[in-house]
């Protein structure tokens, strides 16, 4: 399987979309549940995952795509 440019683009788009659903769903448990109160430390660790996990998912590929972006904007 060839990484074209567009195929990188499509995945980076996805890792981007599934970073903020990820992040959303961490503030909505944090907000909206009572996981931090019923499961303790657990509770605050899963969320704390799961807010990190969509960060990392969410950073590298909005700067990928900005700079792609930037770079079409010149030519």
């Amino acid at each position: 399987m060839k990484l074209t440019a567009a195929l990188i683009n499509r995945v980076m788009t996805l890792c981007m979309l599934l970073g903020i659903l990820l992040l959303i769903l961490g503030v909505c448990l944090a907000s909206f549940t009572n996981i931090s109160v019923t499961m303790g430390s657990d509770g605050v660790l899963l969320i704390a995952l799961i807010i990190g996990a969509g960060l990392l998912l969410l950073i590298p590929s909005k700067i990928y795509l900005t700079l792609l972006f930037f770079q079409k904007d010149k030519s």
